[in-house]
């Protein structure tokens, strides 16, 4: 019988990255939903709550246990923005900012071992083809919540 479900493939490598990004992230005292946060804040200046769930599309709530974690940790700073009193900006600290080259390489080796011998051209083909499938989920999700 061929094997056609993406979902599936999907799947096991969602859940297969996501134990070794808990894992690695573990040793540096954040859970593997928390990283995700320290590496989208630059390094100066802010970003907003917003911006990060627009960005990954990501669940507000979510957004929000995550990123007041960090800043519980001290790794964040999180303030009422000035010109808009309903959103948040988000600023990374000095203590944040040391655990950044670590999670980086962490993710790098990640996507060394995903990519294995691929040339550079396979790589962008499949991350172009991973993009492709996930527009077509989220349209079809739109599209269910329309009725």
């Amino acid at each position: 019988m061929e094997d056609k479900s993406i979902g599936k493939y999907i799947s096991i490598i969602s859940r297969q990255t996501q134990a070794y990004i808990s894992r690695e992230m573990q040793k540096l005292g954040i859970t593997g939903s928390e990283y995700i946060f320290l590496v989208n804040t630059p390094d100066e200046g802010v970003i907003t709550q917003q911006e990060i769930c627009n960005n990954f599309e990501l669940d507000p709530a979510f957004a929000t246990r995550g990123v007041k974690s960090l800043v519980d940790k001290g790794y964040l700073t999180r303030t009422k923005s000035k010109t808009d009193k309903r959103s948040y900006e988000i600023s990374i600290t000095e203590k944040g900012k040391r655990l950044k080259p670590f999670i980086q390489e962490r993710l790098d080796h990640w996507t060394a071992v995903l990519a294995g011998d691929m040339t550079k051209e396979e790589i962008t083909e499949v991350i172009n083809k991973l993009k492709e499938l996930k527009n077509r989920a989220k349209k079809e999700m739109e599209k269910k919540e329309e009725k």
